[in-house]
């Protein structure tokens, strides 16, 4: 083989194998992140929708035993035990019953059963009476009520059965009480809560054990009676499965129990739309790769002679890539075609060498408040104390917390907490200076990290971010959240003291911040040969 052709072999090679190797890799492993976090996210969805749910059956199961409770429902039925067929009795009864319908829209029906499970009366009664699941007595011994589902004949809808136990004064059982209640009456708890632009949509699905599709969220043309997949997703609950969708295509999907119900909550995703980013970038980094590959090869089968030299610092510096280095730069020393490729050659290292460092910025960044994450902010705060220890330039830190941040998740919801988030994060960042470093450390909590600053004037920054968050406020569904924190503030005391007992003295001063009353900052005291931490000002 001549030299020429061994040049462009080599050429192609060295640009080839490089870039599809790190593009294998970066993809395998994109792939991988984006399945985590598909994963993620339809168990966070799941968990939502399931303890909506417990929530609603839990209120549904209350006010049936309220109406269960009722001397007119229990009077009545002792006058039926005594004179079997009363019709005072039953029309006592109708009429309590249709009184509840009316009152309370939400039940299409109720039927009153002896203990022993017969049908004593409906109301109404349009003669479309309902059988007991068959375990219902093991329902009663377990949770104190029984659910079930029925759909009536000649109809598609399907209602939920919910039964309570009627007992006597004595506590023996006197009958049972069952209302229905359309599935449509779910729609309003399964409806997705992670709906952010740019994501799939979630299809979300109630179904049994056997399989039938108690209630679906998705289009009404593309809904299902049954999902030929439900008893591997009980088998496998909690567990991502992927399977295909009818007219939906494939779907990666996941399955939470109805924990105390036979029921299971299926949150759906379409794989297309997943991984359609995904694949976008993938299919343009093929042509950018192979477009790079003709044009350096193009170059090196034209000018293949008298290049040996140049093309030895290109194969040296291509090898340093393949091994990982990026700092790689070769020195441009003619301006012909050889030059040229020198050039494409660098400007390839170099979109690498950004790759990477974007791959590193999104490791180091919090997606939600665009902060440093708490990997950043510890690599930055090694920085820190590696400098002070070299230079003696010292350095304060404030930590702070939000101000009952679980009760604005509690009464507002997550949204709102996302917004208050973001709320502290940017007058944390309209208060910093650009030496500074600031990020999430995790959950509600943030750490500053202040260059050159000494306690006292630490102590005045975070004052004036108090009382800067105390004056502002977080719209959410036409309600204002006064977002208040607790700040904690520490300087380095000496070159032996490590980053944890630093953090330590901070976390201190923070949380004596809350115990004193919080919305106040507290700042903490210089460590003195191992002596606890106190003060009435400090901590």
């Amino acid at each position: 083989m001549s030299i020429r052709n061994r040049i462009l072999v080599f050429a192609i090679l060295v640009t080839l194998v490089p870039s599809l190797g790190l593009g294998w890799l970066y993809f395998s492993q994109a792939e991988k992140a984006v399945r985590e976090s598909a994963r993620q996210e339809l168990a966070t969805t799941a968990a939502h929708v399931e303890r909506e749910l417990q929530l609603w059956l839990k209120e549904r199961f209350y006010e049936i035993r309220v109406f269960s409770s009722s001397y007119l429902l229990t009077g009545a039925l002792e006058t039926l035990h005594r004179e079997e067929g009363s019709r005072g009795a039953l029309a006592n009864i109708h009429d309590y019953l249709s009184l509840i319908r009316d009152q309370y829209g939400i039940y299409t029906a109720f039927q009153l059963f002896d203990e022993g499970g017969e049908p004593i009366l409906q109301d109404p009664a349009d003669g479309h009476s309902w059988q007991l699941p068959a375990n219902w007595r093991q329902q009663l011994g377990r949770q104190k009520g029984f659910t079930g589902e029925f759909s009536r004949k000649g109809e598609n809808n399907i209602r939920l059965l919910l039964g309570v136990p009627i007992t006597s004064r004595e506590g023996l059982l006197q009958g049972l009480l069952a209302a229905s209640v359309e599935s449509s009456a779910l729609a309003t708890l399964f409806t997705s809560p992670v709906v952010e632009k740019g994501k799939p949509v979630s299809t979300l699905l109630l179904v049994n054990r056997q399989g039938r599709v108690l209630f679906e969220s998705g289009p009404p043309g593309l809904s299902r009676e049954t999902l030929p997949q439900a008893d591997e997703l009980f088998r496998g609950a909690s567990e991502l499965m992927e399977y295909p969708s009818g007219q939906r295509g494939r779907v990666l999907a996941m399955l939470k129990p109805v924990q105390g119900h036979p029921w299971g909550i299926v949150v759906e995703m379409d794989r297309k739309a997943l991984f359609a980013n995904l694949e976008s970038v993938r299919n343009s980094a093929i042509l950018l790769v192979l477009g790079m590959v003709a044009l350096i090869g193009f170059f090196a089968w034209l000018l293949a002679r008298g290049i040996l030299n140049p093309l030895r610092e290109l194969t040296q510096a291509a090898q340093r890539v393949a091994e990982g280095d990026f700092d790689v730069s070769v020195q441009v020393r003619r301006s012909d075609e050889l030059g040229f490729a020198t050039v494409v050659f660098n400007d390839m290292v170099m979109q690498l060498r950004q790759s990477r460092e974007r791959l590193e910025l999104l490791t180091t960044t919090d997606s939600l408040t665009g902060l440093l994450n708490r990997k950043g902010i510890t690599e930055g705060f090694s920085t820190f104390l590696v400098r002070y220890r070299r230079h003696q330039r010292p350095f304060s830190v404030i930590m702070l917390d939000i101000d009952h941040f679980k009760a604005i998740n509690d009464r507002h919801g997550h949204l709102a907490g996302d917004l208050v988030l973001k709320e502290v994060s940017r007058v944390l960042l309209e208060e910093m200076r650009e030496v500074d470093l600031v990020g999430r450390y995790g959950g509600e909590e943030f750490l500053m990290l202040l260059d050159e600053t000494r306690a006292e004037t630490a102590l005045v920054v975070a004052e004036r971010i108090r009382n800067a968050l105390a004056a502002a406020a977080v719209s959410h569904e036409g309600v204002l959240i006064r977002v208040t924190a607790s700040f904690g503030v520490a300087e380095i005391s000496s070159g032996s003291e490590s980053m944890d007992e630093l953090m330590e003295r901070a976390d201190k001063a923070m949380y004596l911040a809350k115990q004193q009353g919080r919305n106040r900052t507290v700042l903490a005291d210089r460590p003195r040969s191992g002596a606890e931490i106190g003060g009435s000002r400090s901590a």
